[in-house]
């Protein structure tokens, strides 16, 4: 029988004895057959580590936030009777909140808990009985307040470095919105601080202008009805008397800011708490939509900054008081153009610049960033045809001119193009210098050179202001050709603004605060 190639003997022998009968007599080997181990890679049997469960950084980053949220509402509540002794008895914002509203001084702990005010009286410098000592331990609570709101966005700024899933990131913008709702309700009914500010005041003069005496709120003077309600909220005498000067050469607000008054004036009727109410209220939609605005704008540009550009904004105990407490339109400006990058954004050009023009309708120095939204404008009309490049200029034109004339018109008699041009120098070339830059280098106790005590004057500086902001704005128009650039420029030219200018005010880092935050540049913040 021929053998086939390959095959193994061993295999043979073992088949002849399975098919042949073993003789008498004979017994099977008892010996067992081992089969020769293949041989293996020896790391092959190694014993492997069980794999390290990854660690949740989200839900890590969730209670982070949510015991930072809880100790920063313990702090806002805390502020409810500081805010309250640092105004004076006579002061018409607290006296018209507290009839609206009793219950707020249920809430004041220094009723409830005695004893902390005796130990605080204690402490040199907290004295609460004393206006400066309740003056020292608000600014206490506030720098905390913002200490902890700066852990609450490293963390943020950490954790967003991470791959997080999707129900995760939803996770934490629901209980940042959530915190931000809660602390913003808390500010809607704090007391009110207006002695630093009578904005809300001057807005509901100016709406009252126009609907119960039927006057142009930009050619007639404040001073002309001495005996309406709101006049009382407004600082005299000797009280504030940087607050007065700034009252007395106080120029109106934008037209389209007027319009948005007059509603609140109206259902006000004739109630100081009602009017100070819907301006707050104003200023809580506009911050929480302001919060939202910057995640989704943010998100866009640099998603991994999100969180910790939103919180920084949104938990902020300035951004708070200014917006809501104070009210000031700026947050309202903040809205428009934050509304304005978005459609941008989304390649709605010719809504971001209607709200654009609306925000210059609100505050005239927004003015400034009309060139750097114009290029980006120009970038989207450059893609397209030739027809329809010629139809989105003419709907720019069109859309233009009727949101301005439509603005001005109903207070375009007895001011004219005369006014509006004295308006708008009196804005960018100002005479007096406030709380300034200038005003500290003004008020220097040692003598200046002439040169110097000239630049200083606050016309010229000004003027020196006014050459930095206008480079800043051609070094963006040259470098800006994108939704990002022009809002890193934009932010640039308005922090120049509020450095350099003449008069500070602390409501105006709003506006700037929320495009350095949304152009998440790390070195502007």
């Amino acid at each position: 029988m021929q053998r086939r190639p390959g095959r193994d003997r061993g295999s043979d022998s073992i088949r002849a004895r399975r098919t042949q009968p073993a003789l008498p007599g004979a017994t099977m080997p008892t010996v067992s057959m081992v089969a020769p181990l293949q041989q293996y890679p020896a790391r092959l049997y190694e014993p492997q580590s069980p794999a390290k469960k990854r660690p949740d950084y989200g839900r890590r980053a969730l209670l982070q936030l949510l015991s930072l949220g809880a100790l920063l509402e313990v702090l806002f509540l805390a502020l409810y009777p500081l805010f309250a002794g640092v105004t004076s008895g006579n002061d018409a914002a607290k006296q018209a909140l507290p009839g609206l509203f009793p219950w707020i001084s249920r809430l004041y702990w220094t009723r409830a808990v005695p004893v902390l005010v005796q130990l605080l009286a204690q402490v040199p410098g907290f004295n609460l009985a004393t206006a400066s000592g309740t003056i020292n331990f608000l600014v206490l609570l506030l720098a905390l307040s913002f200490i902890l709101v700066f852990i609450a966005g490293r963390i943020g700024s950490r954790v967003g470095q991470e791959r997080l899933l999707r129900p995760q990131i939803r996770a934490l913008f629901c209980t940042i919105m959530i915190f931000t709702l809660v602390f913003s309700v808390t500010y809607l009914f704090a007391p009110a601080i207006l002695t630093l500010s009578q904005d809300v005041f001057l807005y509901g003069l100016y709406g009252r202008l126009v609907t119960v005496y039927h006057v142009n709120p930009y050619s007639m003077s404040l001073g002309a009805f001495p005996h309406d309600l709101l006049q009382q909220g407004i600082l005299q005498g000797t009280q504030a008397t940087q607050a007065t000067q700034a009252v007395k050469g106080t120029r109106p607000p934008g037209p389209v800011w007027i319009d948005l008054s007059i509603p609140v004036v109206l259902l006000a009727r004739e109630s100081i708490a009602n009017v100070i109410l819907g301006f707050r209220l104003i200023g809580l939609a506009a911050h929480l939509v302001n919060a939202v605005l910057i995640w989704v704008i943010v998100g866009k540009l640099k998603p991994e900054a999100r969180i910790f550009a939103t919180v920084l904004y949104a938990w902020n105990p300035l951004v708070l008081l200014l917006s809501i407490n104070e009210m000031h339109l700026d947050v309202v400006v903040a809205l428009f153009i934050l509304l304005a990058i978005l459609f941008f954004q989304r390649n709605s050009p010719i809504l971001g610049w209607v709200l654009i023009l609306l925000a210059v309708l609100m505050n005239i120095f927004c003015l400034l960033l009309l060139p750097l939204f114009f290029r980006l404008l120009t970038k989207e009309a450059r893609i397209l045809r030739a027809g329809r490049r010629v139809l989105l200029w003419l709907a720019v034109v069109v859309v233009s001119g009727a949101v301005v004339v439509l603005s001005y018109a109903p207070y375009w008699q007895g001011w004219g193009i005369t006014g509006l041009l004295t308006s708008v120098r009196q804005a960018f070339l100002q005479d007096t210098a406030i709380n300034s830059l200038d005003a500290a280098l003004v008020n220097l106790p040692v003598k200046l050179p002439a040169a110097l005590t000239w630049l200083i004057a606050p016309y010229h500086w000004t003027i020196f202001a006014m050459v930095i902001v206008g480079c800043l704005l051609l070094l963006g128009l040259w470098l800006a050709d994108d939704v990002e650039f022009v809002v890193l420029f934009s932010s640039w030219v308005l922090l120049a603004l509020l450095v350099l200018l003449p008069a500070y005010w602390p409501w105006s880092v709003i506006v700037p605060l929320a495009l350095v935050l949304c152009s998440a540049s790390r070195r502007t913040i």
